[in-house]
């Protein structure tokens, strides 16, 4: 089978697919970006207005990020190396790498809304993270009453203090602290209702055989700082290598009874990760970048029409669970096969299933089925058997749209 083009997105009957605009306040952060990164260079020449980059800036800002893109998600030489350390990296992380994680965060908090009051962003680099979470879960009006920044960067501290103080709802109180997260050294002392480690966890005991294991102890002392009911934001690339690293963390957790909150439909062993090592899952979202991202893609030959991350939201809570056992996520792009079906894989119940319809039946259409997109959350009923794990539509079919995915805010 070959990827269709995305269909056509057609609304169901019930009005049920809107779907929430996720990281629509970047925007306002970008100058302040731009701001930082220009008082941060030894060769300002004549700035741009506002976050638009000059020429000469583009030139220079796209070769340091074509360096850095290929020392993360290439060879993955810089990964873990200390990176944020050098001005010209640090640089062009602030003006792509951190709107494109801002941007990540904010869909996951779309996904799983939630307000924290006290917040501590472990490998905060200069902030994206910490700084989606004031942006997008907090009520009007309201503030964090502590954020703890922890990177082994001092650079990329002093970066995060400056741009969550300039915000528009700067925390009360802000902690740093330069930690190696790879020690054994303290963590901040909570409670925390939420712990984020963004783009964090794949550099850490990197190329280490016992890395999962290093990995899970530090989640778990990370976790003894959560107040009650606090919960555990982890996300990292949508690489094939991380992906299966963060999913091979979360199996760990979930057989020590932590509760897989989302994306996934319920608590059990992700069934892509066992089925087989070119395996994986990760979220996705259409978008239009802004300046000075857009920019300096083009300068770095890089594809930036979408946002894509694996990210998981978990809780040691093993209190009971919701029924969730006839959800099901979309975890795949619309797939047409050459008998023109049209065909999603589907999520749930610790296994993967399909559900397909003609490409052109007009009651699918009108049910929604053409305008699914990856990370939908169904209870579909009443599908037709076709063996083998799939199902398909009929007439009486419902799908049941529990909750749309968000889509990145252009």
């Amino acid at each position: 089978m070959s990827e269709s083009k995305r269909p056509t997105r057609i609304a169901p009957k019930d009005g049920g697919d809107a779907r929430s605009a996720a990281g629509s306040l970047l925007g306002a952060r970008l100058g302040s970006l731009t701001e930082l990164w220009r008082s941060g260079r030894k060769t300002v020449g004549r700035p741009g207005g506002g976050g638009r980059l000059t020429g000469r800036e583009i030139e220079d800002a796209g070769a340091a990020l074509l360096a850095l893109q290929r020392g993360l998600t290439g060879n993955r030489a810089l990964a873990g190396s200390g990176y944020m350390e050098a001005e010209d990296l640090l640089g062009a992380y602030l003006l792509y790498y951190w709107p494109v994680s801002y941007m990540q965060v904010s869909l996951a908090l779309a996904e799983r809304p939630f307000s924290p009051s006290r917040v501590l962003d472990l490998g905060s680099g200069p902030g994206p993270a910490s700084s989606a979470i004031i942006d997008a879960s907090l009520p009007a009006g309201s503030r964090l009453d502590a954020l703890a920044l922890v990177d082994s960067s001092t650079k990329a501290l002093d970066l995060a203090e400056a741009i969550a103080a300039r915000g528009p709802r700067p925390p009360a109180r802000i902690e740093k602290a330069r930690i190696d997260l790879e020690s054994e050294a303290e963590l901040p002392d909570g409670p925390f209702d939420l712990i984020v480690a963004a783009h964090c966890l794949n550099e850490l005991w990197r190329g280490d055989a016992e890395r999962l294991r290093s990995r899970l102890s530090l989640v778990r002392r990370a976790a003894g700082r959560l107040a009650p009911g606090g919960r555990i934001l982890l996300l990292e690339p949508a690489l094939l290598a991380t992906c299966r690293d963060l999913i091979a963390l979360r199996d760990g957790l979930v057989s020590e009874s932590w509760r897989v909150l989302g994306p996934c439909p319920g608590s059990y062993a992700c069934p892509a990760f066992a089925a087989g090592p070119g395996r994986s899952c990760h979220a996705e979202s259409p978008w239009q970048a802004p300046e000075p991202v857009a920019s300096l893609a083009k300068a770095a030959g890089l594809d930036r029409d979408s946002v894509k991350f694996a990210y998981f939201f978990l809780s040691p809570d093993a209190k009971p669970e919701e029924d969730r056992s006839r959800n099901r996520r979309v975890v795949s792009e619309p797939m047409l096969n050459k008998a023109g079906r049209l065909r999603y894989v589907l999520c749930g119940e610790g296994r993967l299933e399909t559900i397909s319809a003609r490409a052109d039946d007009a009651e699918a259409s009108a049910k929604g089925f053409m305008s699914l997109r990856r990370g939908d959350l169904l209870r579909p009923l009443g599908l037709e058997s076709r063996g083998g794990g799939g199902y398909g539509l009929l007439p009486d079919s419902e799908l049941g749209l529990l909750s749309p995915a968000p889509e990145a805010a252009p």
